[in-house]
């Protein structure tokens, strides 16, 4: 997701020093236009690493830490006769 975040950014800094008011790349949308879709993406995936977090952070409050859940997982795995890394 980070990746993607970087990507977004990097899009709209591009389209943003764009000279063109309607953009060849996006089907001659206007350039704004394309700011706000690129801008509302940002946002969706900063809304989605947040949840992420917001997971990650209630899985530890709760007891588990990131080893103790690798250690369930794999014990799951064996417990039921499946591999647990492919």
């Amino acid at each position: 997701m980070k990746d993607e975040l970087e990507e977004l950014y990097a899009e709209l800094d591009e389209v943003k020093s764009c000279g063109l008011e309607y953009l060849p790349k996006y089907g001659y949308s206007s350039k704004e236009d394309i700011i706000q879709l690129i801008e509302e993406d940002i946002r969706e995936v900063k809304k989605a690493m947040n949840k992420r977090l917001d997971s990650y952070a209630s899985r530890i409050s709760s007891g588990y830490t990131e080893d103790s859940l690798e250690e369930e997982r794999t014990s799951l795995c064996i417990s039921q006769g499946l591999s647990r890394y492919c």
